[in-house]
């Protein structure tokens, strides 16, 4: 099973070096969600592959964008004829690495508790982390 790693390491330890697991500190791990995974695969720069294990910056403007974009699918939530796809779509199978089995795909309640869960996640970020000495790092493996 993939996991998503949201990790942090001091600014000063970074540039010429590969990120080394050993200077990271975890933030948070889940079991990958597609439609989350996809959404930040296509809106973050890739930091560095190593053993095809993709690590991507995490700035603090993308948090708050992030958490924009969460926050409105998850408001579809109350709506009449909610569509949360229009803001995180479930990724088709030739634009994504990972492959996401047929019940995935399909739209229910999961979805919304996926998008709650880093809608905390990354209000928490916003609210403590400190982006001026820090670096935020997200990886699968």
């Amino acid at each position: 099973m993939k996991f998503l790693y949201i990790t942090y390491h001091k600014k000063q330890h970074l540039q010429k070096e590969l990120i080394s697991e050993s200077l990271l500190k975890r933030v948070h791990s889940a079991p990958i969600e597609h439609a989350i995974v996809y959404w930040l695969q296509s809106n973050l720069e890739t930091v560095e592959i190593v053993d095809s294990v993709i690590s991507y910056d995490l700035p603090k403007e993308m948090v708050e964008n992030f958490y924009t974009t969460l926050s409105k699918a998850h408001a579809e939530k109350s709506k009449e004829s909610p569509r949360p796809w229009k803001f995180l779509p479930n990724p088709t199978d030739e634009q994504y690495m990972f492959p996401v089995a047929q019940y995935e795909k399909e739209y229910g309640i999961t979805y919304y508790e996926s998008i709650y869960k880093y809608i905390t996640v990354f209000g928490v970020i916003l609210n403590i982390f400190d982006f001026e000495s820090n670096q935020l790092i997200i990886y699968i493996r």
